[in-house]
């Protein structure tokens, strides 16, 4: 088992993936994919590239597939200053995360950010997995799981497992989709990818790429349970990631 331990680095890239239909939207999503759905005056991708620049993170991958269209137009409108890349997942109907990533594998050349492009979160989050003394982590709210939850076991600061089949009284808590991977785990990481999907779990979640890992890697959970963060898979999640992104605004 290698331990991952570091010094604190400056990460300058980020993989966020926004390619699915998000069908449990609908109607909201009909039309328009849900990282351009409306938080207040911005949207959901405009909140996740605000708050990546204020950590002058400016290397941005999106992974895109459901009308990418409009997700492009409004990066090019959106004028941040932010070099901004795209991968193309044809076949964002009949495939998952795993999928998803395993396309940007070449993007992953270096310390990068993942996040899943539903994510509403306290910028605190951010900094707090930047800040902390490991390469590789997750960023965890510890707090009683449901079986739809992409749930974790914790052991000695450390990720033992994760995934949705993690049976909820064993777990910790709960990935909230936002995680910072070191260079140095990159080269097992693909690897791991490229083995799930050519088993043919192209509908997995990245998740199960990652847990693969975790016989070998130290992979370490950050617990950002007193930061507010949603991820928006319904539209009682929707509901709340809006009163969140509102209350955020008013006490900066």
């Amino acid at each position: 088992m290698e331990d991952r331990h570091a010094t604190r680095r400056s990460i300058e890239k980020t993989i966020i993936l926004n390619a699915g239909e998000s069908k449990r939207l609908r109607p909201l999503t009909n039309g328009i994919p849900k990282c351009l759905l409306k938080l207040d005056n911005t949207t959901i991708l405009e909140h996740q590239l605000h708050t990546l620049k204020k950590f002058g993170i400016l290397e941005i991958v999106l992974v895109v597939g459901y009308h990418s269209e409009m997700i492009i137009q409004k990066v090019k409108q959106s004028q941040l200053g932010l070099t901004v890349r795209f991968v193309h997942n044809s076949i964002y109907y009949k495939t998952n995360t795993v999928y998803s990533l395993w396309l940007a594998k070449n993007e992953m050349n270096k310390d990068f950010i993942f996040l899943n492009g539903d994510v509403v979160f306290h910028q605190d989050i951010l900094k707090r997995l930047i800040d902390c003394g490991h390469d590789n982590c997750l960023a965890i709210d510890k707090k009683t799981v449901k079986e739809e939850e992409v749930k974790v076991q914790i052991a000695d600061g450390k990720i033992k497992k994760i995934g949705k089949e993690v049976e909820p009284t064993k777990a910790h808590g709960e990935f909230v989709g936002i995680a910072k991977f070191s260079q140095k785990i990159t080269k097992p990481f693909k690897k791991s990818l490229d083995e799930v999907v050519r088993e043919g779990k192209v509908e997995a979640f990245f998740e199960l790429a990652v847990d693969h890992l975790l016989g070998d890697y130290n992979i370490y959970a950050v617990d950002v349970s007193d930061f507010p963060c949603v991820e928006i898979d319904t539209y009682e999640d929707y509901k709340q990631a809006r009163q969140i992104y509102q209350g955020m605004t008013k006490i900066r």
